[in-house]
């Protein structure tokens, strides 16, 4: 009830929410077309596997300056144009006959979303406080859930048409930038962000510690979700048990069931635990995951394993939002996010080359059982020093 009286309340919210399931698009709609596209094109799956690092690249070195330019000019400036280019570059791929190309608007994509991925945090932020930000926060990660859950099947089922047919979604984003024109809030600037400057919240009297922990566990997290699941296990199980690309995206979005359940229920987490002790429990959960993944020889068992991780995701990723934007001086929040979706950019870039070179070396079970066991004993570890 909470929920819809926000949303009634304030628009902004639903564009907000619309525009995650926007960014969201642009991995795990693809990612089960990665065997499909190996084959059109007859590359390597080193070289389909570009398509995922050629997207989130440019966010490494661009979003913090976007970030800092939207703690001085506003938020809506930059979320509508980013939106646009998000629909136009990935949906003109369609019509392109060179693979480097392809890279090349894929880059462009991926930077206007790493705009939309930051901003729509940063202003659940700006715009709501104390339990409703948490609900809030909570709700935009299980509504990302439900694209990811939705996305990897919808990707798959249209691959098997054409290996371009997934890209054609892209243009959904030109319907959430027309509405976001009108619908959309820009906070108030209170006349004291255009003076700021992140050299000022780094030299001053807020701890720097949890910012670093909270970073760092997100690197952690995005290198194990887009190395791991978003690649590796597509290509296990196109290898192994020769799925469909459907099929494969059924089961590599069924993490997102259990994450968005979980990611609802964060308030509530959060009163039990705090907010490194959930993160250091997602871990775990990805490693036991993982784990079974490497160990199973059935379907069935690798959908139950693909669930736990969900569950993973869940306790970890929602949570360290929730964290970062409780911790963040509202004058430095747009930069403090945009630290935030760099090194989530990051750990999106390196995953998927990390985890196929060391399946080119090792095989795709023992990459992912030696992921497992990485996250299991980082979980184990950092819940046990119980951080504060």
């Amino acid at each position: 009830m909470e929920l819809i009286r926000t949303l009634r309340d304030s628009p902004a919210a639903a564009v907000i929410f619309a525009s995650t399931l926007i960014a969201v698009m642009g991995v795990s709609l693809i990612s089960p077309a990665l065997p499909a596209v190996q084959e059109a094109w007859n590359i390597s799956e080193s070289q389909a596997s570009l398509l995922l690092s050629a997207f989130t690249l440019p966010g490494i070195f661009l979003t913090l300056p976007i970030g800092l330019f939207s703690d001085r000019i506003g938020r809506k400036p930059i979320l509508i144009p980013a939106l646009v280019v998000f629909g136009l570059s990935g949906g003109s791929i369609i019509f392109i006959p060179d693979f480097t190309l392809i890279l090349v608007l894929r880059a462009i994509q991926g930077a206007a979303s790493s705009a939309i991925a930051m901003l729509t945090v940063t202003l659940l932020g700006d715009l709501f406080t104390g339990e409703q930000r948490r609900v809030l926060i909570g709700t935009n990660a299980a509504i990302l859930a439900v694209g990811a859950a939705g996305y990897p099947l919808l990707g798959g089922v249209l691959a098997t048409l054409a290996w371009s047919a997934p890209f054609a979604c892209f243009l959904l984003a030109l319907f959430v930038a027309v509405p976001g024109m009108t619908l959309l809030e820009e906070p108030n600037q209170d006349g004291t962000k255009s003076n700021s400057s992140i050299r000022e919240f780094l030299t001053g009297s807020t701890p720097m510690a949890p910012f670093a922990v909270l970073y760092l566990a997100i690197f952690g997290i995005f290198v194990i979700l887009y190395g791991a699941q978003l690649t590796a296990v597509p290509f296990l199980l196109a290898n192994e048990y020769q799925l469909s690309s459907a099929n494969i995206g059924l089961l590599v979005g069924l993490p997102a069931v259990t994450m968005g359940l979980t990611a609802m229920q964060g308030d509530r987490v959060l009163q039990v635990l705090t907010s490194f002790q959930s993160i250091a429990l997602g871990f775990v959960s990805y490693g036991i995951g993982l784990t079974v993944v490497a160990l199973a020889d059935s379907i069935y068992v690798i959908a139950g394993a693909l669930l736990l991780f969900g569950l993973g995701q869940g306790l970890a990723e929602p949570i360290t939002d929730t964290a970062l934007n409780e911790r963040a001086p509202d004058e430095f929040r747009g930069s403090i996010m945009s630290i935030r979706t760099s090194v989530l950019r990051l750990g999106t870039t390196v995953g998927p080359p990390l985890s196929v070179g060391a399946a080119a070396l090792f095989g795709y079970r023992q990459t992912l059982l030696v992921s497992g066991a990485a996250a299991f004993l980082i979980g184990v570890t950092w819940f046990t020093v119980r951080r504060q």
